[in-house]
């Protein structure tokens, strides 16, 4: 308390530097204000902020409370105050740093509570004063009347105001005078009394009331708005203009430092291998030979017979799926050497291919897979529920077979289960060949047993199918994926399990296959109790005519030739 008293008696000091001695602020506690009722937002506000307390009063809390009491900081200018009340003044701005001011003299008291009139008050006055001087001076003096001079505006009001030109009509009413204020009495009419249980009240022409149509002539005339606009290009100034260029020659001296120096020994010592090799092959062949010319048959060797360069190696036929039939794609096996894949379809005309729900499959569809050790039988069969034009074998797992109909479906096969039987196939072929002069039983079974079959996986939606046959088909690599959004994004598992077909009808899919989510055997054959051959692997299992593309993409602007 005592540092906080000596605080506002340094304020109270510095104030008075300034220019207000006749203000002290003060801090009054809650304490102070309940005794002077001065109490903050209840006794004085920021709109009624003054209160005068009495000097008695003040004196008498400075004796009872002494050093506590809040005005103990200005005791002696209370106690030198001429007046009986001192003006208290509530600061809700702090404009003098506390919450409280006392005014320590009688003119500034009256200043704060009788304000005086403003410099634009006693001007306002001293106008008023004016013009009432003013009007004493000029006395009112009635107008002159002066006689009106037309100047011809009363012809134009006359022709702007609307007359009647048609007689108005006039309707007398008259009823007798002895029914003047009589009651109406109204009554209901039974509708069945009336032929047909209907009234009609026709409406009638009154000639009285015919409105004689005036004809009035209108004339338009549209005239195109005309704009003026001007450009302004700039036009460089033409001139002719000539460059003159001269080979750079070097002096003798640049050219000996040139040859002997490092970076040209080296250049020499890098090229000088592969361009040995350039001019040895320039030699040996010509470069500019046409390869496809190369290729054709020449009829001018003797005895008229053309010479062959391009010479079968191996032959593969089968009777029962290749008869009459069109090779339509051959891939190899990734893995295992000297195994070939060959898938074979109907010859159709173009109609039959338009027309291909017209046409049935008089024989069944296959993939057949040969061994260039075994040219006689082939080693595997994948059934196809249609012809198909083209297939694949994914990159990441050899036994995974995706093929493309001629309906536009897609097919998955799984030969993993026969992976075994198509690796063995050579050594099998060398011990018929060790043992053929006498062929054993077991040796000869096997030779005459047909080939496995296997049924296809899983089988596209027809609906989500391509609508033509399936012409080309790709895997995708196997470092990224598409999702639905054609987003791409990092395919960490490295596995191919995307790809994508194109068909005539415009349009090419995105296929996923997710490898990671394939539902296991055993869960499958729990939930789903149709049945499957033993042969063939569940994998797909729960894609089969339900697949549906990932991505659609259409091309509407392709132009399609017969």
């Amino acid at each position: 308390l005592f540092l906080n008293n000596t605080e506002f008696v340094y304020q109270a000091i510095l104030l008075s530097f300034i220019g207000h001695p006749e203000i002290f602020p003060l801090v009054f506690t809650t304490k102070t204000q309940e005794i002077f009722n001065c109490r903050v937002d209840e006794d004085v506000t920021e709109g009624n902020c003054f209160k005068l307390i009495k000097k008695e009063d003040i004196i008498q809390d400075l004796k009872a409370r002494a050093t506590i009491s809040d005005f103990h900081p200005i005791k002696k200018v209370v106690l030198e105050y001429p007046g009986e009340e001192l003006l208290v003044v509530f600061d809700a701005q702090f404009q003098y740093g506390q919450n409280f001011y006392l005014v320590a003299s009688e003119e500034a008291k009256e200043n704060l509570l009788k304000p005086p009139e403003t410099a634009e008050e006693k001007e306002e006055e001293k106008e008023e004063e004016n013009r009432e001087e003013t009007l004493e001076v000029h006395p009112y003096k009635p107008p002159v009347h002066k006689p009106w001079v037309s100047l011809g505006s009363e012809k134009e009001v006359e022709e702007e105001s609307v007359k009647d030109t048609v007689t108005k009509i006039k309707y007398m009413i008259s009823r007798v005078r002895g029914k003047f204020g009589a009651p109406i009495t109204l009554t209901d009419k039974n509708a069945s009394h009336v032929k047909d249980s209907y009234v009609e009240c026709m409406s009638y022409q009154d000639k009285t009331f015919s409105i004689k149509k005036l004809e009035k002539d209108v004339g338009i005339q549209m005239v195109p708005k005309v704009r003026e606009a001007s450009t302004q290009t700039k036009w460089p100034y033409p001139k002719n203009a000539a460059t003159q260029y001269f080979p750079r020659q070097l002096s003798n001296e640049e050219k000996e430092e040139s040859l002997s120096s490092e970076k040209l020994k080296e250049f020499l010592t890098s090229v000088h291998l592969r361009m040995e090799i350039a001019l040895q092959q320039n030699e040996i062949m010509n470069a500019f030979i046409d390869d496809w010319k190369a290729l054709a048959e020449d009829e001018s060797s003797s005895g008229g017979k053309p010479d062959v360069y391009l010479k079968a190696y191996q032959s593969f036929t089968d009777p029962r799926y290749l008869k009459d039939r069109t090779i339509s794609c051959v891939c190899w096996h990734p893995t295992i050497y000297g195994i070939i894949a060959v898938s074979a379809r109907e010859r159709l005309s173009y109609e039959e291919q338009v027309n291909l729900s017209d046409k049935s499959l008089l024989q069944q569809s296959v993939i057949l897979f040969w061994s260039f050790f075994d040219p006689i039988h082939p080693q595997l069969i994948l059934e196809c529920p249609e012809d198909i034009y083209c297939f694949q074998f994914s990159p990441s797992d050899p036994n995974i077979i995706v093929g493309g109909c001629i309906n536009g479906q897609v097919i998955l096969w799984d030969i993993s289960q026969h992976e075994e039987k198509l690796q063995n196939v050579k050594t099998v072929a060398d011990e018929i060949k060790i043992t053929a002069d006498m062929p054993s039983l077991m040796q000869v079974q096997q030779s005459s047993t047909q080939p496995p079959l296997v049924r296809y996986c899983a089988v596209s939606s027809i609906q989500y199918s391509h609508k033509k046959p399936v012409t080309d088909i790709h895997w995708l690599p196997d470092y990224f994926e598409d999702n639905q959004m054609a987003a791409t994004f990092e395919n960490r598992a490295e596995i191919c399990v995307q790809l994508v077909t194109c068909s005539p009808d415009c349009s090419v899919l995105f296929w996923d296959i997710p490898a990671t989510k394939f539902p296991s055997s055993e869960n499958v054959r729990e939930k789903e109790n149709f049945y499957m051959p033993l042969d063939v692997p569940d994998t797909s299992k729960h894609l089969d005519l339900c697949w549906k593309p990932l991505i659609k993409v259409l091309y509407t602007n392709v132009e399609q030739k017969d």
